[in-house]
């Protein structure tokens, strides 16, 4: 049996990354349910004996269509820091882009405090 079309965007907003309870509300009109009968609404329909598949499919899909993760970036760079060939500021770049990736280089907050003065004129 195929899904309904309100399955199916059920199944494209899951595989896009919403958790079931977003999922459920996008693809159906909720607004008159209870929250509790939205999530209860939404965990029997992901497992749905045929939903369930079809979010497992699109999900591998759309992995699979994945062109660069976060693995290889962090290969490359490895390589490129361990490369004796590499130049200094390109190993310097690559240890600099390796703790952005990482969380390392977190905004640091600045408090700037003083006075001043704006004059507006009008002509």
């Amino acid at each position: 049996m195929a899904l309904t079309a309100k399955q199916e965007a059920f199944c494209q907003a899951m595989a896009g990354g919403m958790n079931q309870t977003e999922a459920y509300r996008a693809a159906y009109d909720t607004s008159g349910m209870a929250d509790k009968t939205v999530w209860d609404e939404a965990y029997n329909l992901a497992n749905h004996p045929e939903v369930a598949p079809k979010v497992k499919l699109l999900k591998d899909e759309l992995a699979a269509r994945v062109l660069w993760t976060r693995e290889q970036s962090v290969a490359v760079l490895v390589d490129v820091i361990g490369d004796g060939e590499s130049r200094g500021t390109d190993k310097i770049s690559a240890v600099k882009v390796l703790n952005d990736m990482q969380g390392f280089n977190s905004p640091t907050k600045l408090e700037v405090s003083g006075k001043f003065e704006i004059n507006v004129h009008f002509d």
